[in-house]
């Protein structure tokens, strides 16, 4: 009996130990380009309210980290995809949603700025979405990432995102969804 009960609790133990296995990265390989690509499992996902537009609507940002491999030459790639619940197809002059100047990470003591890539998903060597939000508008934007940008968002999410635009007019979301775990599995999976 003692031993059947010691099996059990070494079981749930090492089950405990496989928590974070949901969020162990994800891989692919691009059938059009035939880059390999290590893609964060779930995406850091900041908001910001619109009030003015519509009660409890939001507009989001999906960040994640994505690794690719080109015949062996590996980079990081920060992709920034922005949607939103708000319809705004109703609305006079729609803008549409553009790839922002830069993207600002901010934390407490530190802030980062990135440009993205001038030809965004094909930049990275994708044909494929990665990210997405639950609708089918949503504009991306990449970002690569140096060794230093990348130990750095290992360190802790961001607490906020800001967007900014060619005249240098940010839109800031805040943290809404943000499993911290979800990078540093993908950081042990890459052997970063």
């Amino acid at each position: 009996m003692w031993h059947r009960v010691a099996l059990a609790v070494m079981t749930m133990q090492a089950l405990s130990g496989c928590a974070d296995r949901d969020l162990w990265p994800a891989e692919r390989l691009d059938s059009k380009t035939a880059v390999n690509v290590t893609i964060m499992a779930e995406p850091w996902v900041y908001s910001r309210d619109v009030p003015m537009l519509a009660a409890n609507a939001r507009d989001y940002l999906n960040l994640g980290v994505v690794e690719t491999n080109r015949a062996g030459n590996r980079a990081y790639w920060l992709g920034v995809i922005s949607w939103s619940t708000i319809d705004r197809s109703i609305l006079p002059q729609v803008a549409r949603a553009s790839r922002p100047a830069r993207v600002r990470l901010l934390w407490p003591h530190a802030r980062l700025e990135l440009p993205p890539a001038s030809n965004g998903r094909s930049a990275i060597g994708l044909t494929e979405p990665v990210f997405e939000g639950p609708q089918a508008s949503v504009a991306e934007a990449w970002c690569p990432l140096s060794a230093a940008q990348l130990a750095q968002l290992g360190k802790g999410a961001p607490v906020a995102v800001a967007l900014v635009d060619d005249a240098g007019e940010s839109t800031t979301y805040g943290e809404w969804q943000v499993h911290a775990a979800a990078l540093a599995e993908f950081l042990k999976a890459t052997g970063f």
